[in-house]
Order: structure tokens, then sequence, then C-alpha cells
């Protein structure tokens, strides 16, 4: 081998969807990252090397600490492949920070990327593996749920135990669309992690197995087409939301627009500050898109737009 090279993109995903925390969560096409890798023997330990990030949201980017880096170490290592260099660029749309898995899509694209550059084929597990071991020097610790959306497309729902991914499956999403609204507000470096901070340490029994009864609920409406219910399910988690809505900007405003202008539910997409409402075609989240833009302009500038459920990370002909 001489010099190999792979492009991938991966889509934006939204987690949590209500009482799914850190369980379930769907890709959307309305934001991407893409990926180039270009894999050139070098001797001694492979090593992967971030040489550029480009697009609309590339600034401030960690060459260094990026997720693409790291998860393609963790690919070279766990596939055993010594004695090259892989030189990776970014082409960054997916804005940081927002609670849109940005860096998950990133580091799910990079290891697609160079696993066809090398002509690997792991499973589909151990890429989420990867992935989301390189995803965890942004948010802190390995978060499987971004970076399974983003692999595999549409609404997933994941299983670890430790940092061993015990299942993922993806569920259908017929007829579902999306709207999304992102305040572009300030956010600190640490979001997710002060995010994280204002959840309670311990949950009661019975209010845990009512939540992961919802959840549960979710996936099986969405497997029956059932989008009514998906909608209020939504929008029945008792622990994370409660607590995390109360620091993101007109989250009550916001979510009652949506629901006025027809949306079927409402959530806080992962650690936010993006909001994310169900709709039934692409005509009502246009319409509740607009609603919840408005109600937003109290928080100053945002973007607002419909989304449709997004495919896996997709492997792009290099020219």
């Amino acid at each position: 081998m001489a010099c190999v090279e792979g492009r991938a993109r991966a889509y934006a995903s939204s987690a949590n969807l209500g009482p799914g925390f850190d369980v379930l969560a769907v890709a959307l096409d309305a934001f991407y990252d893409e990926v180039y890798v270009e894999v050139c023997d070098a001797g001694g330990e492979a090593v992967a090397v971030v040489e550029s990030v480009e697009g609309p949201y590339s600034a401030g980017i960690d060459l260094d600490g990026n997720t693409a880096r790291l998860a393609v170490n963790a690919l070279l290592e766990g596939e055993r492949v010594g004695g090259v260099r892989a030189g990776i660029s970014i082409y960054k749309s997916i804005p940081p920070g927002r609670g849109l898995g940005s860096s998950g899509a990133s580091a799910a694209a990079s290891v697609v990327a160079a696993a066809r550059a090398l002509g690997l084929n792991p499973s589909p597990h151990r890429l989420i593996g990867y992935a989301g071991l390189g995803e965890s020097v942004s948010a802190g610790s390995p978060h499987y749920d971004n970076v399974a959306a983003s692999l595999l497309g549409g609404l997933v729902v994941v299983a670890v135990r430790g940092r061993e991914v015990l299942a993922a499956y993806r569920a259908p999403l017929d007829g579902a669309w999306f709207a999304i609204v992102v305040p572009m507000v300030e956010v600190p470096p640490s979001k997710t992690g002060f995010m994280r901070s204002v959840l309670p340490g311990t949950i009661p029994l019975g209010e845990a197995a009512a939540n992961f009864g919802r959840s549960a609920a979710l996936v099986a409406a969405a497997h029956h087409g059932d989008l009514e219910a998906m909608g209020r399910l939504m929008m029945s988690d008792d622990i994370v939301e409660p607590a995390r809505s109360k620091f993101t900007p007109c989250y009550s405003e916001v979510k009652k627009a949506a629901l006025e202008s027809g949306a079927l539910g409402f959530y806080l997409s992962g650690a936010g500050p993006a909001m994310v409402a169900l709709a039934r075609g692409r005509e009502s989240a246009e319409r509740i898109a607009s609603s919840m833009r408005e109600a937003c302009s109290c928080c100053g500038d945002a973007i607002a737009l419909p989304s449709s459920p997004a495919p896996g990370a997709l492997e792009v002909e290099v020219v």
C-alpha cells in the first residue's frame, strides 16, 4: 500500500427524544459533516492526524483533540492496523455545541471513511464503538446514541454496558418529519458537562421504571407507524428534560408555539439548546419550524428548518 483514500458523509443526530436518555436518537438530514481520509505507509505505530477543517462551522475546531482523530485511532488500534499515517480532512456543516450530535457525526464519518480506505468491513457494533470512543473527547465520555444514529440512520435504540455496545437497532419512521429550531446563543465549551451536572444524582425506582417504559413504548410506536403516540411519549419525560429545560432559552415559548402549530410532539435535543418537534409531512414541519423560530426571537438569532430522517453514514465517491 502506498496511499489509499476514503470519503464519507454523516448526518446530524438528535438524542433522547424525551424519555430515552442516552438510549434513543434520530438522524436528521438538515445538517451533515463530510470527512476525507488518506492513509499512507509510514512505518512504526499507526497514527491519525487531522490536517484541515473547513466549512461554515469550522472556526475554533481543535485539531489535536478532534473527535475524528480519536475515532480513527480507535479503529486503527481495534482492527490491528499498524505502520500507517491517516490524514483527515473535515468539512464541518453541523453547528457544534447545539445538541445536534456535531462531534458524533464527525466521528461516524471518519471511521466509515477510514474503513473504506483500508478495505476493512467492521461490524456496525464495532464502528459504533470506535466512533463513540472518539466522540468522548467532546462529550467527556462515550455517548453511543448520537454516533449510532449518524452511523445507522433513522431512529436508533442502543444498549451498552460500560463501554461495550450490546445492541443497536434502527426503527422505521414512516411519514415522520421534524421541525428543528437552533438558538444561536453563546454556549460554554463545557455545556454538555454542565447539562449533565444539573440532572438528579438518584432517582426513585418507580420513576426510573416509568421512564424506561415510556422510551420502550416510543420505539414500539415508531415500529407501528403511530406518530401520534410517538409525539405524546416524547413529552412524557419526568427526569431529564424538566431539569434541563430550565437552562434552555425560550423553551416554554417555543414548545407552546410548536404545539399550537400542530406539532405531534416536542422535546429538547440532547443537551440543547436545539429543540425538535415531530410533524406529519414536510408542509406541516415547515409551518411548525416557522412558528418555533418566531417564538425563539426572544432569545436572539435562531436557525429553524424542517428535516426528514437521514440515512446512515454514506460512503462518498472520491473525486
